[in-house]
């Protein structure tokens, strides 16, 4: 009994660390959203809609800075919040994942974002019709 009870465990801890092949970490394979989150002068968030509502105001007044080491920082005057994001592929979609803390303005956006578009100067996500556009200043 203890042999079978062992042989269970062991494959229960085998296969809990095992990684869903379909997705991938790596951010060398996400680049171009990497480089255009990642740009120096911030961002601004121009368009924001959730379950049909448009929020942009409660997120417009805020710069964005999404920096290398994964983190991202939200500023507007007098106020600095600071959250976390990951860029990668799951299921051959290139998703943004972003948290912030649960009792902050921006805990609307903690959420996975997956990528829809890209230009010079906008990039926009969407996550079961909420869209998310983040703009160049």
């Amino acid at each position: 009994m203890k042999v079978l009870i062992a042989i269970l465990c062991l494959s229960v801890g085998i296969l809990s660390c095992q990684q869903d092949e379909n997705i991938n970490l790596t951010p060398e394979n996400t680049p171009s959203v990497n480089d255009f989150l990642r740009n120096q002068n911030g961002l601004r968030i121009p368009e924001f809609i959730e379950e049909g509502i448009d929020e942009t105001s409660e997120f417009s007044p805020y710069l964005f800075l999404f920096k290398e080491d994964g983190t991202v920082t939200a500023e507007r005057t007098n106020e600095s919040i600071n959250g976390t994001y990951l860029v990668f592929r799951d299921d051959n979609r290139t998703e943004l994942q972003m948290t912030f803390p649960g009792n902050s303005a921006l805990r609307e956006l903690s959420d996975d974002w997956y990528f829809i578009s890209q230009n010079a100067n906008t990039i926009r996500f969407d996550d079961s019709g909420d869209i998310l556009q983040f703009q160049k200043q």
